[in-house]
């Protein structure tokens, strides 16, 4: 298949552009979400993990239904436009809510309040980065294309996380140490009116490629949410979720636990955001270079190179990092932590349009909104179950956010979440990286395959070597 309208750089920094949203607000999240709950909002820290789980269950409903409805949408700009649109303002006030500390005295009505507002977060969320995603695979159907979009996107996301991992504890914990309250409703007002910027640019700077809606069958929206399951029958797709959660679990993990492991085992609370500046920053400066060798090597053994440097790292951080470490050496290990976690946090977002492709093959439909809303969904998920669970923790541990300094138990617990959990779960995507197949070759083969059953080919013409790659990317005998 060859794209109708080309793709050009404007068109490429304006998509991209759009994830600035996506990698902020949710860094901010895991960064500093639990800190403000359990130190200014003073929720108990099993509390506060649970904020975050109960607002996820509308999320099971409204990331499938978004994905479904944005598959059937029209607009003169095409399925995805519309909600990009509309979006705008709802992602400034819902960000803003989200940050304000209520002073009720009844500890329901302080965990009811962060459960609404986390909820309409999360919604709105949803309602911009469902289609977002899915829209690259409309943008364009070619493979280095695609990389280039998905490397804009990753760019744009690494850079605002850089931003939101130092400026944000910079007002919080410098200019506003003696007033955290008025700090992080600063936070929430200048982040929430930032992030609505980029969806204006989205919108009057991407396009679908013409005439896409109409080749692709919808069903009713109650037979997509039965079918929902049926992604999972996507050989291609359950490697790449399996890649991506691993990643993504020892990411919210990491910067859950960053600020508490500064704070209560380095004792050095005011480097934590040049730590994690430094962190972040070799993140973004190392993404060209992968992106670069993904369209070289694919992106299964790209992310391999980035968990194996995590592991190692790791394991650094647990038996050489100690309280009288220089802080040169921690500067070395945050710059090579972001230079493996770069690659780990990239590549499964750069593989999610061949997904959709090999759901094509699948099930002779495009889906790549209901992808995208599944990925979006099951995301968020364990984010929440993560936050929870580390709340559960740090409860059980002993941690009492009202204390200065915390018990030996609650340290190591913190320890063991920061660098221990990150290393299993790399281990755990090291295995699956093997196991995923789809390289720019088996890209060709399926995009190939895909444009000649559009053209009324048959499955039983295909060649003998194709059907065994397209088998092996599908995981069903390829039949008629």
């Amino acid at each position: 298949m060859s794209d109708t309208r080309k793709v050009k750089l404007r068109n490429i920094l304006a998509y991209g552009s759009g994830d600035f949203y996506g990698g902020g607000s949710f860094l901010i999240i895991s960064t500093l979400f639990m800190v403000f709950l359990t130190n200014v909002a003073k929720i108990p820290p099993q509390y506060a993990g649970l904020i975050v789980m109960i607002g996820k269950a509308w999320d099971a409903i409204s990331d499938p239904l978004i994905g479904i409805l944005s598959d059937r949408s029209k607009s003169r700009r095409g399925r995805r436009h519309v909600f990009f649109f509309y979006g705008i303002i709802p992602v400034a006030i819902s960000y803003y809510l989200l940050w304000m500390t209520v002073h009720f005295d009844s500890l329901a009505l302080r965990i009811a309040y962060y459960t609404l507002a986390y909820s309409l977060f999360s919604t709105v969320f949803t309602f911009m980065m469902v289609p977002y995603n899915a829209l690259i695979s409309e943008m364009s159907t070619e493979y280095k294309t695609r990389t280039r979009l998905s490397g804009a996107k990753m760019a744009f996301s690494q850079f605002s996380a850089l931003i939101a991992g130092t400026v944000p504890s910079y007002i919080v914990n410098n200019m506003y140490k003696d007033n955290p309250e008025a700090g992080f409703k600063l936070v929430g007002l200048v982040f929430g009116l930032i992030y609505m910027i980029p969806w204006i640019i989205v919108y009057f700077g991407t396009f679908e490629q013409p005439g896409i809606n109409k080749e692709r069958k919808t069903l009713p929206i109650k037979e997509n949410f039965k079918q929902l399951k049926s992604l999972l029958e996507n050989k291609t797709f359950r490697i790449h979720i399996a890649m991506y959660l691993l990643a993504y679990v020892a990411m919210d993990i990491l910067s859950a636990s960053f600020i508490y492991y500064t704070t209560y085992y380095i004792g050095r609370p005011e480097k934590f955001y040049f730590y994690l500046g430094i962190f972040l920053l070799s993140q973004l400066c190392a993404l060209a270079f992968y992106m670069h060798i993904a369209n070289i090597i694919g992106k299964g053994k790209t992310y391999r190179i980035g968990a194996i440097i995590v592991v190692a790292v790791m394991l650094a951080f647990f038996f050489v990092l100690t309280p009288q470490t220089p802080n040169y050496v921690i500067y070395i290990l945050c710059i090579v932590m972001g230079v493996g976690f770069s690659a780990i946090i990239s590549m499964p977002w750069a593989m999610l349009p061949e997904s959709c492709d090999v759901e094509i093959l699948c099930h002779g439909r495009d889906r790549s909104g209901a992808v995208a809303g599944m990925f979006t969904l099951i995301r968020k998920l364990i984010q929440a179950v993560v936050l929870w669970l580390f709340g559960l923790s740090l409860a059980a541990f002993g941690f009492d956010g009202s204390l200065t300094f915390q018990s030996d138990t609650a340290v190591m617990a913190i320890r063991v979440a920061f660098t221990f959990v990150p290393l299993i779960l790399m281990i755990g995507g090291i295995i699956m990286s093997f196991k995923y197949k789809v390289t720019p070759s088996t890209f060709k083969v399926a995009t190939d395959e895909i444009s000649r059953m559009k053209d009324g080919g048959l499955k039983r013409d295909i060649s003998d070597e194709n059907r065994e790659i397209v088998e092996e990317l599908t995981g069903h005998p390829y039949l008629d």
